[in-house]
């Protein structure tokens, strides 16, 4: 199994809003696909650079039974090509050919998806892009690797500016279904592989890289992720604590563990749920009370069933209660 650097594969959330976009325009509801994925209620809203990746593979799955495999991959594909590639073309501009891109691979995907475990190998002259998950054989992790195939298709014919199709694919699956029906027939396709792998021939290493200026996003400006367990969970967590009290049931489901992994993981760091959670109100409910919102309002976000349990809460954490801090705020921007 590759050694992760992260604790928690990560999606950016500008990606989750282009997605959901996208879909919502061909006439799936936006609320809805929020909701059955388990994307944060405020994903327009909110300012978290990023999001758990189990809720993209839902979404994915979610729309993709909706849909229909051709129609669904097609869009896919244009979606990639148009909105979410030209993000991380800016990385591969230094690169003369994919040949030496590819030997940086995983250091130009851990900054645009930390914890994606996308690599390059060569093995027995054959060289492979790939891409690892720990997760299998379940309707979700079909999608979520066909997912994968295409983006890497796309973006290996964006950067030979060519209509490159593969010959042959692995797959972690033992099914493969899903991937065959996007793939022309003349694709050979390995299942039950260690790791997700698009054969890149020696003809395709060799192709200088031929990107236009047209092709690039405006730069994204570069993100830092966490390596740490406890820090990654703050941020991870942090958009979804708006409109709901936040159990730990619900955590660990969030980030795709049982309720058991996800707090002997807190406990390494010598933490626990409830400290993260109490955090995690107290920023959110500083955030509002910056915004200007009243008290009520903060605690109806916040999910708690009277103000005067959020106020506990709140003192419990900051030593003062929300009223006297919210006074506070107000005193320090009007220069008193």
């Amino acid at each position: 199994m590759p050694n992760q650097t992260f604790h928690l594969p990560v999606v950016q959330t500008n990606y989750a809003r282009i997605l959901v976009e996208v879909f919502a325009d061909y006439g799936l509801d936006k609320h809805k696909l929020l909701h059955d994925s388990g994307l944060p209620a405020d994903l327009f809203q909110t300012d978290s650079d990023f999001i758990p990746s189990k809720s993209i593979k839902r979404l994915i799955h979610l729309t993709s039974t909706q849909f229909g495999v051709t129609k669904f991959t097609d869009l896919l594909g244009f979606v990639f090509r148009r909105r979410i590639i030209p993000n991380v073309l800016h990385q591969f501009t230094q690169f003369p050919t994919i040949n030496d891109a590819m030997q940086h691979i995983n250091d130009i995907f851990s900054l645009d998806s930390p914890g994606s475990l996308v690599t390059f190998e060569t093995v027995h002259d054959h060289s492979w892009f790939c891409r690892f998950s720990e997760e299998r054989d379940t309707q979700v992790s079909d999608w979520s690797e066909t997912f994968a195939v295409i983006y890497i298709i796309e973006l290996i014919r964006i950067l030979t500016n060519s209509s490159w199709t593969p010959t042959k694919i692995r797959l972690q699956s033992h099914c493969g279904d899903v991937v065959k029906s996007a793939l022309p027939n003349s694709c050979q396709i390995f299942v039950g592989q260690e790791k997700t792998g698009v054969l890149l021939p020696k003809s395709v290493l060799n192709t200088p890289i031929q990107i236009t200026e047209s092709q690039l996003s405006e730069e994204p400006r570069k993100i830092q992720w966490h390596t740490s367990f406890t820090d990654s969970v703050f941020e991870l967590l942090r958009p979804y604590v708006r409109e709901r009290n936040l159990s730990i049931d619900d955590a660990a489901h969030i980030l795709n563990y049982s309720v058991r992994t996800f707090q002997r993981k807190l406990q390494n760091e010598s933490t626990s749920f409830r400290h993260v959670k109490e955090s995690l109100m107290f920023s959110v409910s500083c955030e509002l009370m910056e915004e200007g919102h009243s008290l009520t309002y903060i605690s109806n976000q916040l999910g708690y069933t009277s103000i005067s349990h959020f106020s506990r809460a709140f003192k419990r954490v900051s030593g003062l209660s929300p009223k006297v801090y919210k006074q506070s705020i107000a005193l320090n921007a009007s220069g008193g």
